[in-house]
């Protein structure tokens, strides 16, 4: 900020000398130093309020055009210089502060734009080489086939988030999961998209989920920051009438059965993807029916907390699934996301995803 507003300054104050010399007519104030001071302060002034956001800029304003006024109705009531020598003596002065303002404001911007301008602009490009991996690894969701109807949605806090959601289609079978990587910015990003590549090739390769996780759990370990892990919750669904589903240190899953008109918490407690390496991971399966609805989320929807320090929780996402069952799945995400947002600010990644059984 130093080297921005004394460019600016001492530039304003160039356009101050231009303003003495264009008033040659009059008597100069303060030595001839008055306008090219008022002119930096002004500009420094504006800007500075301007770039902090500052909601008094009406009174910095105010009083400095109080000092235009002054100073022009001082020079206009000021008898003219009669002495060729002094006016030469003014244009000589002025001109030499033009130059050196000119100058010296020139000098200081370039100082700037190679330290400050140069670490914005690569901070800008960062942030938008995140936000496109960000909508390249967490795409919407969004598709219905003879079996299912799925929707996801995933909404980081920052430019690049550390949540993950993705649906596997293979050999008959359907594996949806959530994941959410511990972090934000492009540390994140990258463990997020080795994440997905690693399920994605296990699946290829015709793992079963839980082979998959512990395929996942041996490589992160090698190619991310040593604090960095993941949490993930899945389902596997198969052709028959139960679903397979794991979960590595995430939320439960939310099952929403439609017969009978209440849900239930499939939760297991295993550690998160990456923290220990070589870890054990199993499964557990699910009854289902045509009808019913599976929820996976993330921790920054279910841990909103509110004014008085309170978590959004599991029961109310409960409630809303059970008294918005029947409705598109698009409208029952967007009912939740709207409680959610009502009950408190988002402080961290937000991600659900929605799975209905058709038949």
């Amino acid at each position: 900020m130093r080297k921005l507003l004394a460019s600016l300054f001492f530039t304003f104050g160039a356009l101050g000398f231009a303003i003495d010399l264009l008033l040659l007519n009059y008597q100069s104030l303060g030595r001839g130093l008055f306008w090219p001071l008022f002119s930096g302060i002004l500009g420094t002034v504006c800007l500075a309020v301007r770039i902090k956001r500052i909601h008094l800029l009406p009174v910095p304003l105010l009083i400095l055009v109080a000092g235009l006024w002054l100073g022009m109705r001082v020079s206009h009531t000021s008898p003219a210089w009669p002495d060729a020598a002094a006016l030469k003596r003014r244009v000589v002065f002025d001109a030499i502060g033009i130059l050196a303002g000119t100058l010296i404001g020139y000098r200081w911007l370039v100082a700037f734009i190679r330290t400050e301008g140069i670490a914005s602009v690569r901070m800008q490009t960062e942030l938008s080489l995140a936000h496109g991996i960000q909508a390249t690894l967490v795409p919407l969701i969004s598709f219905r086939t003879a079996r299912f109807e799925i929707y996801g949605k995933s909404m980081p806090s920052r430019e690049m988030g550390g949540d993950l959601i993705d649906t596997i289609e293979s050999d008959g079978t359907l594996l949806a999961y959530v994941a959410d990587v511990s972090g934000h910015g492009l540390a994140a990003g990258q463990l997020m998209g080795m994440l997905k590549t690693a399920i994605r090739v296990s699946r290829q390769l015709g793992q079963q989920p839980v082979a998959a996780l512990e395929s996942a759990d041996r490589v992160l370990p090698a190619v991310k920051e040593p604090n960095l892990y993941a949490t993930l919750a899945l389902l596997c669904f198969d052709g028959s009438s139960e679903a397979e589903y794991a979960l590595a240190g995430h939320p439960p899953i939310l099952h929403y059965r439609a017969h009978t008109g209440d849900t239930s918490q499939l939760s297991m407690e295993q550690f998160p993807l990456g923290l220990l390496p070589g870890g054990r991971y199993s499964s557990q399966r699910v009854t289902y029916a045509a009808g019913d609805l599976f929820l996976m989320l993330t921790d920054g929807i279910s841990e909103v907390p509110n004014a008085k320090d309170e978590d959004f929780g599991l029961a109310r996402l409960e409630q809303l699934l059970v008294h918005n069952a029947a409705r598109p799945l698009q409208q029952l995400c967007e009912c939740i996301m709207t409680e959610v947002k009502h009950h408190g600010t988002q402080q961290d990644d937000q991600t659900l995803l929605l799975l209905r059984v058709l038949l």
